[in-house]
């Protein structure tokens, strides 16, 4: 097989190339969507679930701090990071042309994540071996139909 590329054709190549180029120097509706996804999975798969992203079951609360969730709620149930709902809610994303950040700005949550002192590390954020998948397979439908034209 053989392919040439001569003047005749070199500019509808051109084209080709530079609208690729194009598609992918802003990709922030993907990274929206992907933002949106690894968001909603933060609050199904680790508030819901209590869990790390890989999975691991959080460390229950201490006994003093069910007593004083008792005291306070008196609803017999104390849910782990989620006295107030704020560090749920809290968890926020941020599209870039080439990039999302997903987290949340509250001052405290980096002690809940790593742990520290005598509280233990209860990693809410991050990405599993599954939505990584699953943020593969977006990545591609994104480049088929909006960088290469597939629809």
């Amino acid at each position: 097989m053989k392919i040439d590329i001569n003047s005749g054709n070199a500019g509808g190549l051109r084209q080709k190339l530079q609208a690729i180029a194009d598609g992918l120097r802003d990709m922030r509706p993907l990274w929206q969507a992907v933002g949106m996804y690894v968001q909603r999975q933060t609050i199904k798969e680790r508030f819901d679930k209590e869990q790390s992203p890989g999975g691991q079951k959080w460390k229950p609360l201490a006994p003093a701090t069910l007593k004083q969730r008792s005291a306070r709620h008196k609803t017999g149930h104390a849910r782990i990071l989620q006295d107030t709902g704020e560090l749920r809610r809290s968890i926020t994303y941020e599209a870039e042309p080439n990039s999302v950040r997903v987290g949340t700005s509250l001052k405290y949550a980096r002690t809940h994540q790593f742990g520290r002192g005598n509280i233990p590390a209860r990693p809410f954020l991050g990405v599993n071996d599954e939505e990584k998948q699953h943020i593969i397979s977006m990545l591609g439908a994104y480049i088929k139909k909006n960088v290469l034209g597939g629809g």
